[in-house]
């Protein structure tokens, strides 16, 4: 699959690993750009707007000459392991939601078959966390396997 190309606005399409969550790319000329940002400072590459089922991307990253489709599907994994495991919706702080998050992720791109992107994932786990999904099966599954 190739990415969406720039269209100097937005583009918006449903999800390859949700379709009922819809993805937003956001590029520097789109008219919202500059009220997105500091969030995309914030958050980093794309967040979650969980209560519009939307994950907003950077466009000025999936611009960037090293992004590839693999790195689109591994930022929706992670954003889908936040909306699975209702982060958003959680009065209670959790100092491990991005490890949660990325764990989810890794095991919903394995599950729909994404394996260039998985390994791409798990490559990112292991710098983020000095451990891969896999070591941490245990801690997660039994909480949040019935998820992916």
């Amino acid at each position: 699959m190739n990415l969406p190309q720039d269209n100097n606005e937005a583009i918006i399409f449903d999800s390859h690993l949700d379709p009922d969550i819809q993805v937003i790319i956001a590029y520097p000329n789109f008219a919202n750009y500059a009220m997105l940002k500091p969030q995309f400072l914030k958050s980093g590459s794309a967040f979650l707007l969980h209560d519009l089922r939307i994950i907003m991307v950077d466009g000025k990253v999936v611009d960037e000459p090293w992004f590839t489709f693999e790195h689109l599907l591994v930022i929706q994994a992670h954003e889908i392991g936040h909306f699975l495991a209702g982060h958003a919706m959680s009065s209670e702080f959790l100092h491990d939601i991005e490890k949660e998050a990325d764990w989810l992720g890794c095991m919903l791109l394995l599950n729909r078959g994404f394996k260039d992107a998985a390994s791409l994932h798990e490559q990112e786990y292991y710098s983020r966390y000095n451990t891969t999904p896999y070591d941490d099966d245990k801690l997660y599954r039994e909480r949040l396997g019935q998820l992916i």
